[in-house]
């Protein structure tokens, strides 16, 4: 799953790598402990142009009434023919630019926190999906997991959907609508890109929100 993320990308460089052109976010600074139920910025395509967006993070579809669920993932097996996800996989689908997430490992002693990036530290971007504001509610989101892989299935089962750059133009392409067009477009980065490391169990609550949270520690 993904259940808290970070994005300390300078604001700028997202922009540049996501090739944005209207950008409606106003720069928060680096957030190293993201919760959901808050507003992040994610990538979407309207209207011929690449927009930069605040969206909530915790979908609900615009039919859905206040007592139904507003989850913070979607299973990539079933998002394409779930009837609370379909509609926004085939039409509205987002990036999340993201500098790593964090994952809570079982132990004999409980729950260890470990941070997952890339070793190179570059920018990573989920795959999303999102739905429109309406006058009584905000746009939202929702990042698509998949099951974890390689030395990550260690930590937990499930892991977000991180797409490849070469695929991020096709993810928010709109004439995609098609849900086996859109499989066959999506790649995700490579696992072995990735890396993982224990940090502080001060992650564990979302108001702390500083680098260190990101720093590994001894295991």
């Amino acid at each position: 799953m993904c259940g808290r993320y970070s994005n300390y990308a300078p604001h700028s460089r997202v922009t540049r790598q996501l090739r944005i052109d209207i950008d409606e976010v106003d720069d928060q600074g680096p957030r190293y402990n993201i919760p959901p139920g808050t507003p992040q910025p994610a990538a979407i395509a309207a209207d011929g142009k690449r927009a930069l967006t605040p969206l909530l993070w915790g979908y609900r579809p615009t039919w859905a009434d206040e007592g139904k669920p507003a989850p913070i993932n979607a299973r990539a097996e079933t998002v394409a023919r779930s009837p609370y996800f379909r509609s926004a996989f085939a039409n509205r689908r987002c990036l999340i630019p993201a500098s790593g997430w964090f994952e809570w490992q079982r132990t004999d002693s409980g729950k260890v926190p470990y941070f997952i990036h890339p070793a190179d530290d570059d920018l990573l971007c989920y795959a999303g999906i999102y739905e429109p504001a309406t006058e009584s509610r905000p746009a939202s989101f929702a990042i698509i997991t998949h099951a974890a892989k390689g030395h990550l299935a260690s930590l937990h089962d499930r892991m977000p959907l991180v797409l490849a750059a070469s695929c991020w133009d096709d993810w928010l392409d709109p004439s995609l609508t098609n849900r086996d067009d859109i499989k066959a477009a999506t790649r995700a980065i490579d696992i072995g890109e990735l890396e993982a490391y224990p940090v502080s169990t001060r992650v564990n609550t979302p108001k702390n929100d500083d680098a260190s949270l990101v720093q590994a520690i001894a295991s």
